[in-house]
């Protein structure tokens, strides 16, 4: 950054003794001489030179400030918290599938418990666990002969 800044300096100083140089060259009918045009376009170049010296070093520092930065982001503020499968709801739930399946060894079906009130009547009952439903429409499919001869259209409401 020092280096910038000297240089910009520098590129100022040098641009100010070129226009001061100019000013005091030109004759009474306000012409340059050859020789004086040629020291003030080499004066210039100096200017234009240390003006592409000075973007050279700002790119190059944006470069090393790009380069420093982390390479991600972490995956997780909190390690070990990450490991755990998100939580599933409704007929898809542990709390439901266990107290569906501890309904049907226990053949307990007259206790009402809450982890089997998910859902509606409408969307398919109270006790079928979403995966057990799915295999369960599998199997049909297989043993039931009629559905392979008829024509199966499913509505919003079929699964």
């Amino acid at each position: 950054m020092d280096t910038i800044l000297a240089l910009r300096e520098k590129r100022k100083n040098l641009w100010d003794a070129a226009k001061a140089f100019l000013d005091m060259a030109r004759d009474e009918n306000g012409m340059v001489s050859a020789e004086d045009a040629a020291r003030y376009d080499k004066m210039e170049e100096d200017v234009v030179n240390l003006g592409k010296e000075i973007d050279r070093l700002e790119r190059q520092q944006r470069m090393d400030a790009d380069m420093a930065k982390p390479t991600s982001s972490p995956i997780t503020e909190q390690p070990g918290a990450g490991n755990q499968a998100p939580e599933k709801k409704g007929r898809a739930s542990m709390a439901y599938q266990k107290a569906f399946w501890d309904s049907i060894r226990h053949k307990n079906f007259i206790d009402v418990q809450n982890a089997l009130s998910i859902g509606t009547d409408a969307d398919g009952g109270y006790l079928v666990p979403d995966e057990f439903e799915h295999q369960l429409i599998d199997k049909l499919q297989e043993e039931n002969f009629f559905r392979s001869l008829a024509t199966v259209i499913h509505t919003s409401g079929d699964r």
